[in-house]
Formats: structure tokens, C-alpha cells, sequence
């Protein structure tokens, strides 16, 4: 089951895909599990979420725009 931690002082949250991850990043990187309140939440999220895609010849305003030459000095 998923879990989200949020942070009882700044209420920072962070999902999970387990409790076992939400407690070991609460430990490592938290400051401790006593610093965070868990929350058991659904694996599943009705929102429609769309994967976000990052384009690696870059685009207008980038410095390589859409110009594949720019990337690989091979292409004609």
C-alpha cells in the first residue's frame, strides 16, 4: 500500500510506494521518523495523470533548439 509522509513542521509532503521506502528516506534524509506523520493513501490516484516528457533536443529558446546537427555531429 502507498504511503505519504508529511513533515510536522514545514508540512512538506512526499509519496511513497511503501511504508518501508517512506521510512527509510524519513531516517536518511528527514532527520527521523519522528519528525514526519505517515499516512496510508491508495496505490491508485484518480487523477489523469500524464507522463511528463522531456524532449532531448531540447527546443525553442534552447541553446541546440531542434537541430539534431547540433547533438550528433555525424547527422548530415
Amino acid at each position: 500500500m502507498a504511503c505519504k509522509i508529511t513533515h510536522r513542521v514545514h508540512d512538506q509532503q512526499i509519496r511513497f510506494a511503501n511504508r518501508d521506502a517512506a521510512e527509510r528516506y524519513a531516517e536518511i534524509m528527514g532527520g527521523g521518523v519522528q519528525n514526519w506523520v505517515f499516512t496510508t493513501v491508495p496505490d491508485t490516484d484518480d487523477r489523469n495523470l500524464r507522463p511528463h516528457v522531456v524532449s532531448a533536443a531540447g527546443g525553442p529558446g534552447h541553446p541546440a533548439g531542434a537541430d539534431e546537427r547540433l547533438l550528433r555531429p555525424d547527422a548530415a
